[in-house]
C-alpha cells in the first residue's frame, strides 16, 4: 500500500479523457458502492485509490487480486475522479472486447443507435439489466461505453451487460423481426411482439436513422395521454421493456 503521489494522480485524471480510457484500455469506477461491487464481482482492476476510513471499514480489500492500492485525503480523492462528491474510493479497471454478435438466442436484443447522452446510456444499461438481458448493442457514433457518467448511471449494470458493436447490414441481414422506436409508430399497449426481434432506439434529438423508419422495420410508439412533449430515450426504453417482458412471461 502507498501514498497517492501528485504524478499518480495525473496519470489517473486523464482517463477522464476518451482519447486516454482508448489508449490505455482503462477505465474509472467511482464512489464506494460501486467500487466494492466491481471488486466483488472479480472485475480485472489495476489500481484503487481510496481513503484510510475506506480501506480500514473494508479490510478485505487487502486480500484482494488488485495490484496496485494507494490512499489519499478526501480533497485529493475528488480532485484525481471525475466526481466531487466521492468522498471513499475509486477504481481504475480494465476495459473488456466488445462483441461483435449479439447472442443468437436471446429473444431480444436491444439495439441502439447514435445514442450521446452518457445518461441515457447507463440507464439502458441498467434497464437491460433490470429485465434479464446480457448484453446491448450499439451502433452508429453511441456515447462511450465507459465514459465515467455511463458507469456511474448504469449502478454496477455494466459488470453484467456486454457491450456488442455492430452495423446496419449486420442487424438488416439477422433473422429478426426490427421494431424501431418511433413518435409516430403503432400503440405500444395493443402492440404483439414477436417471438425474435430487434428493438431499435435512436438519438436523443434525431431519432433514428431513415433506414429503420421504412420497411422491414416495424415502428411502434409510446402514446401520450399529457401535454409532454416527448420520453427521453432511456425512458422510452423502459416502458417498451416493461411491456415487452409482460408479453414475453405471459401476463
Amino acid at each position: 500500500m502507498d501514498v497517492l503521489t501528485q504524478a499518480r494522480a495525473k496519470q489517473i485524471r486523464a482517463l477522464r479523457q476518451k482519447k486516454e480510457r482508448e489508449e490505455e484500455g482503462l477505465f474509472l469506477v467511482e464512489g464506494a458502492k460501486a467500487v466494492l461491487e466491481t471488486i466483488r464481482a472479480g472485475w480485472p482492476c489495476q489500481t484503487l485509490v481510496c481513503t484510510e476510513a475506506f480501506l480500514k471499514k473494508n479490510k478485505s480489500i487487502h486480500s484482494s487480486n488488485i495490484p496496485e492500492i494507494m490512499v489519499c485525503s478526501e480533497e485529493m480523492l475528488a480532485k484525481t475522479g471525475n466526481f466531487q462528491s466521492n468522498n471513499a474510493a475509486l477504481l481504475v479497471a480494465q476495459q473488456q472486447t466488445p462483441l461483435k454478435k449479439a447472442p443468437f438466442d436471446a429473444p431480444l436484443w436491444l439495439v441502439l443507435e447514435n445514442i450521446s447522452d452518457p445518461g441515457n446510456l447507463g440507464t439502458l444499461i441498467r434497464l437491460a439489466d433490470w429485465f434479464g438481458l446480457d448484453s446491448l448493442v450499439c451502433m452508429g457514433n453511441c456515447v462511450d461505453w465507459y465514459n465515467p457518467k455511463v458507469i456511474a448511471a448504469s449502478m454496477g449494470s455494466f459488470l453484467r451487460i456486454k457491450q456488442v458493436i455492430s452495423t446496419q447490414d449486420v442487424l438488416l441481414s439477422s433473422d429478426r423481426v426490427l421494431v424501431s422506436a418511433d413518435m409516430d409508430g403503432q400503440n405500444l399497449y395493443t402492440f404483439s411482439f414477436p417471438e425474435k426481434m430487434a428493438l431499435l432506439i435512436g438519438n436523443e434529438a434525431a431519432g433514428l436513422s431513415e433506414t429503420w423508419l421504412k420497411e422491414p422495420a416495424k415502428r411502434l410508439s409510446v402514446p401520450a395521454f399529457g401535454k409532454a412533449e416527448s420520453l427521453n430515450a432511456a425512458m422510452a426504453g423502459g416502458i417498451i421493456l416493461s411491456h415487452w417482458k409482460q408479453q414475453n412471461l405471459g401476463l
